[in-house]
């Protein structure tokens, strides 16, 4: 996930790792945001949950369980 520093601009990107690990512990402690510390000048830069989730990668299990669902809705309206 690319990220821009608030503060000086600087453009720098989280590993999915930490994305999925911020995601998990935002979840279970109720938090809002994600702080990330810019590698260039320290300023601490707030991301929100919620982009935070769409940025999170899937695994491949949640994949196959979206398209099975497509499947059945689409069979549904068909009936």
């Amino acid at each position: 996930m690319q990220l821009r520093c608030y503060r000086c601009g600087w453009s720098f990107a989280i590993k999915k790792e930490e994305i999925a690990f911020a995601v998990e512990s935002l979840e279970e402690s109720g938090g809002v945001h994600y702080d990330v510390r810019c590698p260039r000048c320290r300023h601490i830069n707030k991301i929100p949950l919620t982009q935070l989730q769409r940025a999170v990668p899937r695994s491949e299990g949640e994949e196959e369980e979206k398209l099975e669902e497509q499947e059945q809705e689409e069979n549904e309206e068909e009936s």
